[in-house]
């Protein structure tokens, strides 16, 4: 019996209201040690939340039992399962960081092993939002999200960006969107709406006007995460990464990616997207220009994390550092590692 040492972690955001169960949709894949796709067997898959650190207090805890298909994929939406600890309802998004941990059972749920824990970024504390009244917009209204300086609601068919100027009056402006809605994601000054085949950029400039700007996407959408400046979505085939230059206006920039996308981290300032064979850190320079540089990845992924300007991706074999120097260009550098991986943690 194969062995399954990984799960990828996707995430996106469900909707939100009242009438609609809360969850955070989570997509994985499963491999094995041969680093070759476990598929068609049935797998347990243990989901608790942590509080304030990798190694914190467990608010909620809940179980699944899922079928991996044809290509090692399954899906499930954390806060529908089996609860055994909490209730997902009641968590505190707004009080400390969040962690997610992973256990997976390969018998289907009789004895579980951790598989990593993540910080749980920009998508999940949408959640916070719901303490804000919506009971009276209409029924096709999605989810919003918000920054310090702009907020956004969007239906199955529009985004409203609602914003102000310099001048300090208050301004709508509108997106039509193409395609199936999938979520939202945040920074500090830009927000990000996706379909299933755009992406829109909803930002200031220098005058303190809001626009938009879209993206095409290709390939299925996966998910977004979010740095303090800059927003990527990624899809199954590319990585598109949403910025400002030093003239503040917006811009998109993609990166192709090669092998089967795993999951996104970011820090304060960049971000990174790796697969099953690559890492792609996408970065600002001094110009304010967005970028992206790759890295092949030796062994199986098994975690990525961030720290406040950093991140790190590790394998069963190596791990990759992403960094900016004193000119804001990003490189990578790697450390071979001796031993079986076990956990990283960030300060």
């Amino acid at each position: 019996m194969k062995k399954i040492i990984l799960f990828t972690i996707l995430f996106s955001i469900s909707s939100l209201y009242a009438q609609t169960p809360q969850g955070i949709s989570y997509q994985a894949i499963a491999f094995d040690t041969n680093g070759s796709s476990v598929i068609n067997q049935n797998v347990g898959v243990k989901i608790s939340i942590l509080d304030n650190s990798i190694t914190g207090t467990v608010v909620y805890s809940e179980t699944h039992s899922k079928t991996t298909n044809a290509q090692g994929l399954f899906n499930l939406n954390i806060g529908l399962g089996t609860a055994s600890i909490g209730s997902f309802s009641n968590i505190n998004w707004g009080l400390n960081s969040k962690f997610l941990k992973v256990e997976i059972d390969p018998l289907g749920g009789i004895a579980y092993t951790s598989v990593g824990t993540n910080q749980l970024m920009s998508n999940p504390y949408a959640l916070y939002a719901e303490n804000i009244n919506i009971s009276n917009l209409p029924s096709t209204i999605k989810t919003k999200s918000k920054v310090s300086k702009m907020i956004v609601v969007y239906t199955n068919t529009n985004a409203y960006g609602f914003y102000q100027n310099a001048g300090s009056s208050g301004f709508w402006t509108s997106q039509t969107l193409d395609g199936t809605p999938i979520g939202a994601v945040a920074s500090n000054d830009n927000i990000v709406v996706y379909t299933n085949t755009n992406a829109y950029g909803f930002y200031q400039n220098a005058g303190s006007s809001g626009f938009w700007t879209s993206q095409t996407l290709n390939g299925t959408p996966i998910g977004a995460v979010a740095s303090n400046d800059n927003i990527v979505v990624y899809t199954n085939a590319n990585a598109y990464g949403f910025y400002q230059n030093a003239g503040s206006s917006g811009f998109w920039t993609s990166q192709t990616l090669n092998g089967t996308p795993i999951g996104a981290v970011s820090s304060n300032k960049n971000i990174v997207v790796y697969t099953n064979t690559n890492a792609y850190g996408f970065y600002q320079n001094d110009g304010n220009s967005g970028f992206w540089t790759s890295q092949t990845l030796n062994g199986t992924p098994i975690n990525a994390i961030g720290s406040s300007i950093n991140i790190v991706v590790f394998t069963n074999t190596n791990a990759y550092g992403f960094y900016q120097n004193a000119g804001s260009s990003g490189f990578w550098t790697s450390q071979t590692l001796n031993g079986t991986p076990i956990e990283g943690i960030s300060k």
